[in-house]
């Protein structure tokens, strides 16, 4: 049975549920709340409805430790609470899965998000990227915050992404804990690393939330670990000078193997925001402004020759196959077919592409549509 792990600060409170009381989240107070609470998630069959969704989570015990000593390699993690069992399964999920298929991908959602359209997102990206063979991901770590899930909420977004951002910088120092105290105890009795990666994934209005997360931790050295594998920041809704020296993403590549951009220059969403929200260009919509002062390890990838109304590039390797099959069975909402904002959930070339890039393929091996235009860009072609 296939689990995802839900984080959030959104408000949690007790209800009475066919006679017994449970904890579940709640949609009405929107602000960033300090703490967090852990959930998983057990993605439904099918095209499952509001409640399915609803009834797919739950939320864990919590308590407020600060150490994880004691956790040993054969200790039950549904004997734990909150980020310890969070850790622990993980943990146990990883070693034990196949070489190919064990990797697990830390998301952040954007702008616009309720709690459900959160969880819908949740099941779209099981679909997408754990489903299918040629993904490598097997778990999936989702940041639901508390988004207000209106467009006309943007300012009150962009005010609860940035606390939102520093309570995740408080998750990644108990995830150092976590390694230090389990692979590294005192009594020199650590576990053995599983050989798999995390990766990193925010899109649009998340990369505000990351920004504010990179603020956090950067100036503390004991936290500067590299604990992300790949780092993909798809159509991110922040300034495009966001990797440039003195900005928050420039340090990405210290906490990470690589870091690829994903842009799109009609990206109407990301244009809408420019206009009526931020006038600075967006990095998710222009790329960076000046290439020669983004960060080592860092790729941007172009994808807006991708135009779904003109005909289909022939299916003609293995990833691109197997993104067809999977939008093939693909049911979208009118507002994720409007915009190119959604290219790595409805454009299979885009999903190929971060297939292999989520494998580690390096970049002059990856196939597909990606073409090579000059140092650190690429382009998709359709």
């Amino acid at each position: 049975m296939t689990q995802h792990w839900i984080i959030t600060n959104r408000e949690v409170k007790r209800k009475l549920i066919n006679s017994h009381y449970q904890d579940r989240v709640i949609d009405s107070k929107k602000e960033a709340l300090p703490t967090f609470r852990v959930a998983t998630y057990t993605p439904p069959a099918g095209m499952p409805d509001s409640d399915a969704l609803e009834n797919a989570v739950e939320l864990v015990p919590d308590t407020f430790d600060d150490t994880y000593d004691g956790i040993k390699p054969d200790t039950d993690p549904d004997d734990l609470p909150g980020s310890k069992r969070l850790f622990k399964a993980l943990y146990d999920s990883m070693l034990a899965a196949p070489a190919t298929k064990g990797d697990t991908l830390f998301f952040i959602h954007g702008f616009n998000y309720s709690w459900q359209d959160a969880l819908t997102h949740l099941q779209a990206l099981h679909r997408v990227y754990v489903k299918p063979a040629a993904s490598p991901i097997a778990k999936i770590v989702y940041f639901s915050w508390p988004s207000w899930g209106k467009m006309t909420k943007y300012k009150k977004d962009q005010q609860i992404a940035q606390p939102s951002g520093y309570l995740l910088g408080r998750l990644f120092s108990k995830a150092i804990q976590f390694y230090r105290d389990f692979f590294a105890p005192e009594n020199g009795c650590g576990a053995d690393f599983c050989g798999r990666r995390i990766h990193l994934g925010a899109h649009s209005m998340g990369n505000q939330v990351l920004q504010e997360f990179m603020r956090a931790v950067r100036d503390h050295d004991f936290l500067r670990s590299p604990l992300f594998g790949e780092v993909v920041l798809l159509n991110a809704d922040v300034a495009w000078t966001s990797l440039e020296p003195d900005h928050p993403f420039q340090v990405l590549p210290e906490y990470a193997d690589r870091i690829h951009v994903y842009n799109h220059r009609s990206d109407d969403a990301l244009l809408i925001s420019q206009a009526t929200k931020n006038r600075e260009k967006r990095l998710g919509r222009h790329g960076p402004r000046d290439i020669d002062l983004i960060p080592p390890r860092t790729l941007v990838v172009d994808t807006t020759s991708l135009d779904g109304s003109k005909g289909q590039r022939p299916v003609d390797n293995e990833f691109l196959q197997a993104a067809a099959r999977v939008l093939e069975r693909d049911s979208t909402k009118v507002r994720e077919r409007m915009f190119d904002h959604w290219g790595y959930l409805h454009r299979k070339e885009v999903i190929a592409d971060l297939y292999q890039v989520l494998r580690g393929v390096s970049s002059s091996s990856i196939t597909g549509a990606r073409e090579h235009r000059s140092g650190p860009l690429f382009k998709l072609l359709s």
